[in-house]
């Protein structure tokens, strides 16, 4: 009865239905001297790689201008239903290839969202509408003079379903994180009115952008479909404009202007020539987009150690969040370089394009923590400018411990973000005879009301202080042409109008001297010299002003040095 029941079992498992078994597929690269348009019937083998069942061949291609043929074929016949589907996954550039599959008429198959089967995201699904019959072969056509490494396999459908849902979840929390990243950063540019958080909130957008692009994901976005019909056109310019908007960032974040003047000027030619580069590819289109990657991946190799030795130089000389910077693009940038690095065929590091996103995730939470730091210091410094205790007993303005306080923490903030800020000093011409004609009652009154017409004709978020007696001073973030007009405007706000204290009418007018702020200069300096410009035109009669020159070259490299030398520690 053993017997029986064992040959029973036997016989069942030999004629019962059985599970597909996962196939070894072994892939050939012909050698061609040229381009052609249909499989060689006889070419030698120039290299052989075998993939394991379930696995992807690993075939390295080598620069060839007219495309490549491979042949492929399998251990084991495949039925027409089976759950294993032939993939092909390599560089994005390589466009559509031409498959022929074994016993079925060729096609052309596009890669993504635009091929036969949308589930696969980054790579070609490689139709077997016959499946593989006994001694078949296939061939496939691969376009370009890619230089990077192809990957074949035959990859069970369930395990490469699971596999593309994981990368989609991937994409999306990638481009939610820097899409909400990106708004704060608008926010703040909104409130602030700084090109910093406008040039980073445009970068973060960008690259969101370009990482849904990346992962074939954008396909299923409305507002991002219309890229997807030319992909490689599109990930080439957001690309090469998230590098544009990244330069201009840095500059700025790193304090380039202030710090290293020519590494500033290397940066603004650099930026210049990737927006020469983004018109030749808005242009040339589909003429330039088989050298314009390569041009671009060269440019971020050589940038990327240039970036990172900047900003250590940048940290040395005192820039106020170049350790930020360090912290949070050195991943990033290292990640860039990888990226580069492998579209240019030198390393084969397939992973990086899933990584790479992260990477900017990383950088954005670290970049964005800095920026909302320094957002806040101009937040505090604006209340103390409205909060401070130490007020003028007798105007209720700031005195002058106040805005010396103002004028240093400006200094330890850095001009990160700042443009220059002018100080003004107001001097209230021989207002001694106010006080001998109608006594020091009515002279305090006219003070009074001289401190609510200063606040009256300057900004609101301008701060006046009275610094002494009769010397006001006004400190307002803006260009040398604001701050001259709002000097004149001082001037004939009060030349207009008289006060009228006890049925007195009293004519005061005021002299102005106005000194801007410069790189490297600490806040006794800019005070000094705007006393000498007041000082200066004190002779040419009431309501004058009076404007603190610009250094000469050779004096103004000075001034840096000594600065700098002060900064270096003992």
């Amino acid at each position: 009865m053993r017997i029986v029941l064992a040959l029973l079992l036997v016989l069942i498992g030999v004629v019962g239905p059985r599970p597909a078994v996962a196939q070894a597929l072994e892939v050939e690269l012909l050698y061609t001297e040229q381009d052609l348009a249909s499989p060689p019937t006889v070419a030698p083998v120039q290299q052989r790689v075998v993939a394991e069942p379930g696995q992807y061949a690993r075939l390295p291609l080598p620069r060839r201008g007219h495309g490549y043929w491979l042949r492929l074929t399998t251990h084991e016949p495949i039925v027409a239903d089976s759950r294993q589907v032939l993939v092909l996954r390599g560089a994005q550039n390589l466009g559509p290839v031409i498959f022929h599959p074994p016993a079925s008429a060729p096609a052309m198959v596009a890669q993504g969202i635009d091929g036969p089967n949308t589930l696969l995201r980054r790579g070609w699904q490689l139709p077997l509408p016959n499946g593989w019959p006994p001694a078949a072969v296939a061939y496939l056509h691969v376009s370009g003079d890619t230089g990077q490494a192809l990957r074949l396999g035959l990859i069970d459908v369930d395990r490469l379903i699971l596999h593309e849902r994981a990368g989609a979840r991937l994409a999306s929390a990638t481009f939610t994180a820097l899409v909400l990243v990106a708004i704060f950063m608008f926010g703040l540019w909104v409130a602030l009115r700084d090109l910093l958080y406008l040039s980073y909130a445009a970068y973060l957008a960008c690259v969101a952008v370009y990482s849904m692009l990346l992962s074939g994901d954008a396909g299923e976005m409305l507002t991002l479909a219309w890229m997807t019909p030319d992909g490689l056109l599109a990930r080439m310019g957001l690309g090469t404009l998230a590098v544009i908007l990244q330069l201009i960032f840095t500059a700025r974040f790193l304090e380039l202007a202030r710090l290293m003047p020519r590494a500033a000027r290397v940066v603004s030619a650099m930026v210049w020539l990737l927006f020469g580069l983004l018109a030749v590819l808005l242009i040339g289109q589909q003429h330039v987009a088989r050298w314009y990657p390569a041009a671009i991946h060269v440019l971020l190799l050589l940038f990327m150690p240039i970036s990172i030795a900047v900003a250590i130089q940048a940290w040395r000389k005192g820039a106020a969040y170049a350790g930020h910077f360090i912290a949070g693009w050195t991943p990033l940038l290292a990640m860039a370089a990888l990226m580069a690095a492998h579209q240019l065929g030198l390393v084969d590091v397939p992973w990086i394009e899933r990584v790479l996103p992260l990477g900017a995730v990383l950088q954005s939470g670290v970049l964005a923590l800095a920026l909302s730091q320094h957002a806040a210091n101009r937040h505090r410094i604006a209340l103390l400018a409205r909060q401070s205790a130490e007020r003028d007993a007798l105007t209720g303005a700031l005195n002058r411990t106040a805005i010396e306080q103002m004028l240093a923490a400006w200094g330890q903030m850095g001009h990160l973000g700042v443009g220059q800020y002018a100080l003004l000093l107001v001097d209230l011409d021989d207002f001694a005879e106010v006080n001998a004609r109608h006594g020091y009652v009515v002279g305090d009154t006219v003070m009074q009301h001289v401190y609510t017409r200063i606040r009256g004709l300057v900004r609101p978020d301008d701060t006046v202080a009275r610094m002494e007696s009769d010397l006001f001073a006004v400190v307002s973030e803006c260009r040398r042409d604001d701050a001259e007009l709002l000097a004149h405007r001082l001037v004939e706000g009060f030349q207009q109008r008289p006060f009228n204290v006890d049925g007195h009418e009293i004519v005061v007018t005021v002299s102005v001297g106005l000194a801007m702020s410069r790189r490297g200069e600490d806040a006794d300096a800019l005070q000094r010299r705007a006393a000498e410009a007041l000082a200066g035109v004190r002779i040419a009669g009431h309501s004058s002003i009076g404007v603190s020159s610009e250094p000469r070259t050779g004096e103004g490299r000075r001034q840096r040095g000594r600065a700098a030398a002060a900064r270096e520690p003992d």
